[in-house]
């Protein structure tokens, strides 16, 4: 397997072979076995699966060959998996989301289109909400990510044995790989960067390039990473970073996968900004949402720097959702996957009356919200201490409690129902409280300035709130004060009006709403004999 960038020079000499000329590093690939045919020798092998007829005598030295036009069949030949002929591979762009270009060659860049086929040389571009799925002859599949730019720079494969040789360039951004085995064909897979060289003959792994950085990571199999300054392997579930100007470091392990148990099944509002429980040694987070567990098109793929999950708008449906950790050096660590449903249509209305802790003392209250689509109908639920008192199922935006309400705290939410989709998420319960009105007083005429008010006592009430005042407003009362009685004797009342109003305090400390102002008379006092008597003496005193 080769895991470096070289150039391949035919020398049409004795040999007819090929050397590998190589500026930085090289491992030789290993041979390709064999085994014999009735019919095959050094020339017609090498005019089928050679790169050059030239090459069958170098075909029989190789493996010392006694005889140029006859071979023993069932015989095991060695060859050098350089020589063998390889032939170009068409690639399908499996899947396409968001802003994704792609160009052909020198072609102008256009649009990319799911299901279009590829050939060698060809760039894939993608945007900020951008991805793209290539799959390969052998099933391999590769997806680029967000704001990444990917060139195909070669997919072949040899006609003997059937391996398939793939070479990548990662631009810039990155990319999640799912590769297929190489077994003993002996194929190879490559992605270069400015930084190094991953290689792998069948793995899933993922690698990055952020500036002079190459970042890889191994999730299954093994990745061999090399440039100039040096080489690793990384195994499974371990990670590495390169740089072009230093040997890549020594294999780290990945952070372990998130904990999602937490999250519900169901989401009825996006955006999505849930808390998962904190990795240790994760720096930051990446949330990535798909259609299918294949992660053939990313719908959503968001970086946060808390512990949370985030997944910006879109449409209702079922999705598979992946989380992992990233470590102070940007590598991410292994996912946690598990199944999510959105479903946020149709949205609930806004809640318009009571609004959020009103009182009413309406025994039944007008609950009102906003009207939406014509077609909609909508569910209206109304609860107290988490028991439903009430569900119904009206056409308009409008609906009244049928019976009447007692007093005390009230919850209620609407949810909207459609004609074909059905019945959307509940909006947020509204709480609202039912005030019983405050008491009537029951007035008596005055006596000699005095008289006792009295009033319906009220359930669940600790105690009366009486004022007294010469003036409507009650801004100077002469009586302020509280009672747990359901009267008040009042004495020594001046001549002329009052005005009275009672409210109540419930039992939870809730003071209820004054109940209607009543007015009431004193009358002017009699006039007493004496004061009678001095009138009738005036006028005789006047006349002495």
């Amino acid at each position: 397997m080769l895991i470096h960038s070289c150039t391949l020079h035919r020398l049409h000499t004795g040999l007819a072979g090929l050397v590998l000329s190589c500026t930085a590093y090289a491992v030789q690939a290993a041979d390709f076995l064999y085994t014999v045919q009735p019919g095959d020798h050094p020339w017609n092998l090498a005019e089928r699966y050679l790169k050059s007829p030239s090459l069958a005598q170098a075909l029989r030295r190789f493996n010392h060959i006694p005889d140029d036009r006859r071979i023993l069949p069932g015989t095991l030949l060695r060859i050098p998996k350089d020589w063998l002929k390889l032939e170009s591979t068409q690639v399908t762009l499996l899947a396409v989301a968001g802003d994704t270009t792609l160009r052909h060659g020198r072609s102008p860049e256009r649009a990319a289109v799911a299901g279009e086929r590829l050939q060698a040389p060809s760039n894939i571009r993608t945007g900020p909400d951008g991805s793209a799925t290539l799959q390969f002859a052998d099933g391999s599949r590769v997806m680029v990510r967000r704001d990444s730019e990917l060139q195909l720079k070669a997919s072949e494969k040899s006609l003997l044995g059937k391996a398939n040789v793939v070479v990548l360039s990662l631009l810039r951004g990155s990319v999640e790989n799912q590769v297929t085995p190489r077994g003993e064909s002996g194929g190879r897979f490559e992605i270069h960067t400015p930084a190094a060289i991953a290689a792998v003959r069948g793995t899933q792994y993922r690698v990055s390039m952020d500036g002079q950085t190459m970042r890889t990571e191994v999730v299954t199999g093994a990745v061999h990473v090399a440039n100039p300054g040096g080489q690793v392997t990384a195994q499974a579930a371990q990670g590495t970073l390169a740089q072009n100007d230093r040997s890549p470091i020594a294999p780290i392990a990945l952070l372990p996968a998130p904990r999602l148990d937490d999250l519900p099944q169901t989401i009825e509002r996006l955006p999505i900004a849930w808390p998962i429980t904190a990795l240790s040694g994760a720096s930051r987070y990446r949330s990535q949402l798909a259609a299918t567990s294949e992660f053939s098109a990313m719908l959503s793929d968001e970086v946060t720097d808390t512990a949370r999950i985030r997944v910006r708008d879109i449409d209702d449906g079922t999705y598979v959702l992946r989380v992992r950790g990233i470590d102070a050096q940007g590598l991410e660590g292994l996912s946690a996957e598990r199944a999510l449903v959105i479903h946020t249509q149709p949205e609930p209305p806004l809640l318009i009356d009571p609004a959020p802790e009103a009182v009413t003392t309406a025994a039944r209250p007008s609950l009102r919200w906003t009207q939406g689509d014509a077609r909609l109908q909508y569910r209206v639920q109304l609860s107290s201490h988490g028991k439903a008192v009430d569900e119904q199922v009206v056409a308009s935006a409008s609906a009244q409690p049928p019976q009447d309400l007692s007093a005390g705290i009230y919850q209620w939410r609407v949810a909207a129902i459609h004609p074909t989709k059905g019945q959307g998420p509940w909006g947020d319960a509204q709480p609202f409280r039912r005030a019983r009105p405050g008491p009537g007083v029951d007035i008596p005429t005055p006596q000699d300035g005095s008289l006792t008010l009295r009033w319906t006592a009220q359930p669940q009430t600790a105690r009366y709130h009486l004022q007294v005042a010469r003036d409507e407003t009650f801004a100077d009362p002469l009586i302020d004060t509280e009672t747990d009685a359901v009267q008040f004797s009042l004495k020594d009342l001046l001549p002329g009006p009052h005005h009275v109003r009672v409210r109540a305090t419930d039992t939870d400390g809730y003071t209820g709403p004054w109940g209607g102002t009543q007015t009431f008379v004193v009358p002017d006092p009699p006039p007493s004999h004496w004061r009678a008597l001095i009138f009738l003496l005036i006028p005789l005193l006047a006349v002495l």
